[in-house]
């Protein structure tokens, strides 16, 4: 297994003293600053396992942020890149949203007391509004739109 070995100048050494101790920062943020000070080869340099315990994280996070520090820099570390995939994509928009509102409002099949959530999402299946859509996401979007009926 390749280990990475954490060599920080003085430089990164007094910038990364500062980001721990000064401003408002993420924890996450602060966590990655002290691992690569604690990781430091040129202090009092610590295995992934000590660092571990020391900042109640796992050593994978460690193993991560040395990698990361070796291969990117400083930079890389302490700014995280942002999601290429910006999460999943939304299947609700204004004209979904108006057919399920236009459905909740309506008569039920075969004579049912109430819609169910299941049900008006079958059913915007089977209107080949959506191509699938979970139970929670209806409820999500009829809570949304203040709906009583969830």
């Amino acid at each position: 297994m390749k280990r990475y070995r954490v060599r920080l100048t003085p430089e990164e050494q007094a910038t990364l003293q500062t980001f721990v101790h000064t401003g408002v920062r993420s924890v996450q943020a602060v966590v990655r600053a002290r691992i690569l000070l604690l990781a430091d080869e040129q202090g009092e340099a610590r295995n992934d396992v000590q660092i571990a315990q020391t900042l109640a994280i796992s050593s994978k996070t460690v193993e991560e942020n040395r990698r990361r520090y070796v291969e990117d820099g400083l930079e890389a570390v302490l700014n995280r890149r942002p999601r290429k995939d910006k999460g999943v994509p939304v299947k609700i928009d204004g004209r979904v949203e108006a057919q399920l509102t236009r459905l909740a409002c309506s008569q039920t099949p075969n004579d049912e007391p109430s819609w169910t959530l299941s049900m008006l999402g079958d059913h915007l299946v089977q209107l080949g509004v959506v191509d699938s859509i979970s139970r929670e996401t209806v409820r999500k979007t009829l809570k949304k739109i203040a709906s009583n009926r969830t």
